[in-house]
């Protein structure tokens, strides 16, 4: 198909989803939902009809944003005809060469929606179709050969980053239950500079960035939410790659436990960093430093995991080193601290992003393993809070997947709950089944 026709199959297909008249209501459900969490759409270009009209996949980007924001009814997430509209549209603007800031943009939140919905492997594929564009495009690394014309404005410039960054943590995120698999983004480059501030850059106010990589940051410009966000999927990639590794060889076990424990660290000071940061304690609905600190967790949850089991992979080959024994105690109490405390604070927290079902489900199998062994009543109230607290992300079908696993591993005979129904559990490979 041409690039002409392609562009008039989603035009054709956005005036019949997403009237003139709809556009208001859909920029509100839009903007005060996913951009909470993942701010990478700049309000204020895509209001602008004239820029709009510039990038042909404008019409995509507005129905995949509808995607994300409608309510299911009776459809099958997979099966939502919406859905099927969007991937088989995202495929044929593809196909025609239209690769634009929108095209990449719509396969981000095509994957937010997969990831969300437990739709998988489809997540991955679609992050890793993301990826490659972004890549192409260049922007991953300001020294990469430019193939395409740079941002003439900073906000352009400042939007294509924050498309860039949220691949990368959406690439993070999908990886975390897998093992063995490759990233489909590359490590940030030396010179990454983060995102803005999230209000200033609402404003369309220029500021300067800082840097991915540095010892101190500078109070003249402060790191917003999703900056701290990125930090945190920079540091569940680290952990992913000490995962891996770890069950791959036991070579170099000394280096990898030395690593963990560096790893503990800067997670225990990121943590700390993102509930110092100025709002966290209001508890506001959907505030945007709760995909900071729910990715901040899981990598500190599964960083645990590895290392808390002392039979865990990679480790009954070798002779046992001091470092293991250091290293399985810090994990011991760290996913108690996650089972007694980290989750149930979560769990009071009024948000609907769908990284916090990850948190819930790790905080709920840690407070499985303490109820197990002595059955404290503090531990028991907490696993009925992230229960509870999976119940309420009901919107996300990884939520009742999540809840379908636990009631398979047996989580849920520990404490007075109803059944949980789910139509299959065949995607248990990739949420820790």
């Amino acid at each position: 198909m041409t690039p002409s026709k392609a562009r008039h199959a989603c035009e054709a297909c956005r005036s019949e989803h997403v009237t003139i008249s709809d556009r208001s209501a859909l920029h509100h459900d839009y903007f005060s939902t996913i951009h909470q969490w993942l701010p990478m759409i700049s309000e204020k270009r895509l209001r602008d009809i004239q820029l709009s009209l510039e990038d042909a996949s404008h019409d995509l980007l507005l129905l995949c944003m509808k995607l994300c924001t409608i309510s299911l009814g009776n459809y099958p997430p997979s099966q939502h005809p919406l859905y099927s509209l969007t991937k088989s549209l995202s495929s044929t603007a593809e196909n025609a060469g239209l690769a634009s800031l929108r095209l990449i943009q719509s396969l981000v939140l095509l994957s937010i929606y997969e990831l969300s919905h437990a739709i998988h492997p489809a997540a991955y594929l679609t992050i890793g179709r993301a990826a490659r564009l972004v890549i192409l495009m260049g922007w991953h690394d300001r020294d990469a050969q430019q193939l395409f014309k740079p941002a003439d404005t900073w906000s352009l410039r400042e939007e294509q980053r924050r498309t860039w960054w949220s691949i990368f943590i959406l690439d993070r995120v999908i990886n975390t239950e897998t093992s063995g698999f490759p990233f489909a983004t590359p490590e940030p480059s030396p010179n990454e500079l983060l995102p803005v501030n999230d209000d200033d850059w609402g404003r369309g106010k220029s500021l300067p960035s800082q840097s991915l990589y540095t010892t101190s940051f500078s109070s003249y410009a402060p790191l917003g939410c999703f900056a701290r966000t990125c930090q945190a999927a920079h540091m569940l990639g680290k952990v992913i790659n000490n995962r891996d590794c770890k069950k791959k060889s036991s070579e170099e076990a000394a280096d990898l436990l030395t690593e963990a424990q560096s790893l503990h660290q800067a997670l225990a000071a990121l943590k700390i960093s993102i509930e110092q940061t100025a709002g966290y304690e209001s508890g506001k609905d959907e505030y945007p430093l709760w995909s900071a600190i729910s990715i901040c967790v899981s990598a500190q949850a599964l960083l645990y995991s590895s290392y808390g089991c002392p039979d865990a992979p990679g480790t009954s080959s070798r002779a046992r080193l001091a470092l293991d024994t250091e290293m399985q105690g810090l994990s011991v109490e760290g996913l108690r601290v996650l089972a007694s405390s980290t989750g149930p604070r979560l769990a009071q927290i009024p948000t609907q992003c769908p990284f916090m079902a990850r948190c819930f489900y790790a905080s709920a199998t840690a407070c499985a393993w303490f109820i197990r062994e002595d059955r404290e009543p503090e531990i028991l109230d907490a696993l009925r809070q992230m229960v509870s607290s999976l119940k309420g992300l009901s919107r996300w079908g990884v939520a009742g997947e999540y809840l379908a696993l636990l009631e398979q591993g047996g989580t849920l005979n520990l404490i007075d709950t109803e059944p949980i129904t789910v139509d299959s559990l065949s995607q248990s490979v990739w949420l820790g089944g």
